[in-house]
């Protein structure tokens, strides 16, 4: 579907790819962000499991990031917002991302945008209009950069507010499309580079 250097982006299709989503989900939502009760068995299964779909970065066979999305009322989002009617106006056709979950170490990559980058390519071919999120409030500025645009105050307590978001494709492809093209020639020069020269070490 996408590959930016050896991170590849594809949408989850086997019972390990659905496991390792939801281990990553229950590590984010759970043990970092207190979000969703610990079961204690490890795994956290989105309510919305069963009309998701899933994205996925696999780096080196190892899932460091994903993104669920759905476009099947009802949203969550619209829980969050003081005018829910918003998501029903002529010409608005949403797709909810649900999820946004990256390990860790690989937060300063391109895996977060690769993923949404992804998933805008799908959701233009089926002609979908807006990106919409309950965006937890610690990565508001990630989704600001993206171009999200809140949609009413933050919504909850402690660390577990979200902020109602959307965003529309055309202000997607205008942010992004620049930069995904100078990330993956970046990445690509990498690849053929030598080593030493990648390190910085040639003289």
């Amino acid at each position: 579907m996408l590959r930016l250097g050896n991170t590849e982006f594809r949408y989850a299709e086997s019972d390990e790819d659905f496991a390792a989503v939801h281990e990553l989900n229950y590590r984010t939502f759970v043990r970092e962000i207190p979000q969703h009760h610990d079961s204690g068995n490890g795994l956290l299964i989105d309510k919305f499991h069963e009309k998701n779909r899933y994205l996925i970065a696999v780096k080196q066979g190892r899932v460091v990031g994903m993104l669920s999305a759905h476009d099947t009322p009802p949203f969550s989002i619209a829980d969050r917002l003081p005018d829910a009617s918003i998501l029903d106006q002529p010409g608005v056709r949403p797709v909810e991302i649900r999820l946004l979950a990256v390990e860790p170490d690989e937060r300063n990559s391109p895996v977060a945008l690769g993923l949404v980058w992804a998933l805008y390519h799908d959701a233009k071919d089926h002609a979908y209009t807006h990106f919409v999120i309950s965006g937890v409030i610690e990565q508001q500025p990630l989704y600001l950069h993206l171009g999200f645009v809140p949609l009413g105050p933050a919504v909850g307590t402690g660390r577990a507010q979200f902020v109602p978001m959307w965003l529309p494709l055309p202000s997607l492809e205008v942010k992004m499309s620049r930069v995904i093209s100078l990330l993956k020639k970046r990445l690509n020069r990498m690849e053929t580079e030598p080593a030493d020269m990648v390190r910085g070490t040639n003289r």
